[in-house]
């Protein structure tokens, strides 16, 4: 329990508090601790921030709502949810410290900036129509006959369109004072680009939309981009594209894998947070995913392997009963895509392969060209498989050690002291338990998760 808790008044760290529906969204933008509070308990809340005396705080309450307020337990929620001020953490902060780059967001996302990128767009979709060659589809992969060069070329070629992918998704937040962060990070053995948007849930609704979808954005001017080059290209080396030409056709193709990517609804995709934030949810993909295994639990006779629901905002379980299928239509947009661009290319890689291994007697350099790819195909699935082993090793050591922490626990004499209030929600965590109904107005808020973008997108 924080020590401002034995004080005579308690002190607060610096809280946002944003309208949802009937509710108010209230939390902490530097530790991305939020919680779903009912409108009077909000209020109070604000009044105590506001530097109200306890006394006249409750008083107030009992006078405004005609019912009793359990001060002692509202200020045991908020110090769990980290919202009360201990003496040894740093005092309130007073205006907001300027964001880095906030200048730069506001430029790239300018009235003049969607003018330029609305001309680009249509100038694409001009020469698309004009001209058959500067088209994407799953042939034009194979922009050189060198399997390897294939595999290398679009492998670290993309890396600077996925860190734009991500730029514009930490340029949207700073562009509306949010202090998002671009890092790198590991997904596997991949190196990846990430942007966390802390702080994104204390700004109103209608704000959080751009920041969402400015990945999808920067992919789009990127393929406009890569196709222009094509056309370029073309129209300086007569008919046909040069090697260069059909290098840019083919990483278009792959930023349009990555465009529809988003569509994957069944994951936490780009999309999935836009429809996520509209429809006023917080867990939306957890509980929908817990829906759809209940539901197959039952189907299948495995009642005992359901979950229980009741762990999830009564929101996010309204929605997931037909946002479910929704979340199906992104699988059938997933097989659709493999059927369309992962099967002709593995087909042709792999009548590639048969016809320059089968000259194993007389070796080319296509036959080395294709046992190089191999090699490097060998190791990049190998090492997901160790990491894999990997991490499963570890997860059952972790498992094995709560449970041997559960059973000493178990094991305490019944004179072991009273345990310590319990621990603060974890704002990593998509659950959100539902708000219960009781005397005071704000009994139990529901935690809820800051969306944090962490768009892991690799070369594959």
């Amino acid at each position: 329990m924080a020590d401002t808790r034995q004080t005579a008044e308690p002190a607060f760290h610096q809280l946002t508090f944003v309208p949802e529906g009937d509710e108010v969204l209230v939390g902490r933008a530097d530790t991305d601790s939020y919680a779903l509070f009912p409108a009077d308990g909000a209020m109070l809340l604000h009044k105590l921030t506001t530097g109200m005396p306890l006394a006249d705080a409750v008083a107030w309450y009992n006078a405004s709502y005609d019912e009793p307020v359990d001060m002692e337990d509202f200020l045991e929620t908020l110090d769990d949810l980290g919202f009360l001020r201990s003496d040894g953490d740093d005092p309130v902060a007073g205006a907001p410290a300027a964001v880095r780059y906030a200048r730069l967001g506001r430029a790239v996302f300018s009235p003049m900036a969607w003018v330029v990128y609305g001309a680009m767009a249509v100038v694409c979709v001009v020469l698309l129509v004009r001209m058959p060659d500067v088209r994407p589809y799953p042939r034009t992969l194979f922009f050189t006959e060198s399997l390897l060069l294939v595999q290398v070329g679009l492998l670290f070629a993309q890396l600077p369109f996925v860190f734009l992918h991500e730029s514009f998704h930490a340029l949207a937040g700073r562009r509306i004072g949010i202090p998002s962060s671009l890092g790198v990070g590991r997904r596997l053995y991949f190196v990846v680009f990430e942007t966390t948007l802390n702080g994104l849930l204390g700004v109103p609704r209608r704000k959080r939309y751009l920041p969402f979808l400015a990945g999808m954005v920067a992919d789009t001017l990127v393929f406009c981009l890569l196709v222009c080059a094509a056309a370029l290209d073309a129209h300086g080396n007569g008919p046909g594209l040069s090697f260069f030409g059909r290098f840019a056709v083919a990483l278009a193709f792959v930023t349009a894998l990555r465009f529809v990517w988003q569509f994957y609804l069944f994951l936490r995709t780009d999309l999935y947070y836009v429809f996520s934030t509209a429809l006023g949810c917080v867990a939306l993909h957890d509980a929908t995913r817990a829906l759809i295994r209940n539901t197959l639990c039952r189907l299948l006779g495995l009642r005992h392997r359901t979950v229980d629901l009741e762990q999830w905002s009564e929101r996010d379980r309204k929605v997931a009963r037909w946002y479910a299928p929704f979340a199906a239509a992104g699988v059938l947009v997933m097989l659709l895509t493999a059927a369309a661009t992962a099967v002709p290319v593995l087909a042709h890689f792999v009548r590639l392969l048969v016809d320059r291994l089968g000259n194993a007697g007389h070796p080319d350099s296509g036959f080395w060209d294709s046992v190089g790819f191999l090699a490097l195909s060998v190791v990049q699935f190998g090492l997901v498989g160790v990491v894999a082993l990997r991490d499963r090793a570890r997860a059952r050591e972790q498992q094995r050690q709560r449970q041997r922490n559960g059973s000493r626990t178990e094991a305490a004499p019944d004179s072991a002291p009273a345990p310590d209030p319990a621990p603060a929600p974890d704002p990593a965590s998509d659950s959100a338990p539902a708000v219960t109904p009781g005397t005071a107005p704000f009994p139990l808020p529901a935690p809820t998760t800051a969306p944090l973008h962490a768009e892991q997108e690799h070369s594959r």
